[in-house]
């Protein structure tokens, strides 16, 4: 017998009737059972935690009241953040149109007084003060004076 089972591990076979082998079946690890007591207290404890999340997820009236309130503080400082910056926007178009409209009146301005000076000459004047009855000043209504500070002009 012993060299029947000699010959059966020595021996090598070939070809299609070779057994393949199987592998054994993955075992799971022994999971201890857990007591009745062990169990009842895993229950109340997930019990617990489950009423302890429904309390902290519930809202109730005064933090409700406090979120409404904040809410309503940041609309209304927003409102007025978009109505202080419309109001800007439309006193500087305002400001725009009024120094457009400056412009234009100095333009008008200038362009009459050269008219002005381009329509009389000084001849014409003074024909036209000796018809109203303008005669040139004498020597002692005529005043000098001297300026201690040297005058200047700002042109635009």
């Amino acid at each position: 017998m012993a060299r029947r089972e000699y010959e059966r591990n020595v021996t090598y076979i070939e070809g299609n009737v070779v057994r393949k082998p199987q592998a054994e079946p993955k075992r799971r690890p022994a999971v201890p059972q857990k007591s009745r007591e062990e169990i009842r207290r895993e229950r109340e404890h997930r019990m617990h935690a489950r009423r302890n999340l429904e309390r902290a997820s519930a809202f109730n009236r005064g933090y409700m009241a406090f979120v409404t309130a904040a809410l309503a503080v940041c609309a209304l400082v927003c409102c007025a953040f978009i109505y202080l910056q419309s109001d800007i926007t439309t006193r500087m178009a305002s400001i725009t149109a009024l120094e457009t409209e400056i412009s234009d009146l100095t333009a008008d301005n200038e362009a009459a007084e050269s008219r002005l000076e381009t329509t009389m000459t000084l001849s014409e004047i003074s024909e036209r003060a000796a018809e109203l009855g303008l005669v040139y000043p004498s020597g002692d209504q005529i005043r000098y004076y001297s300026v201690k500070n040297d005058d200047y002009m700002n042109t635009y």
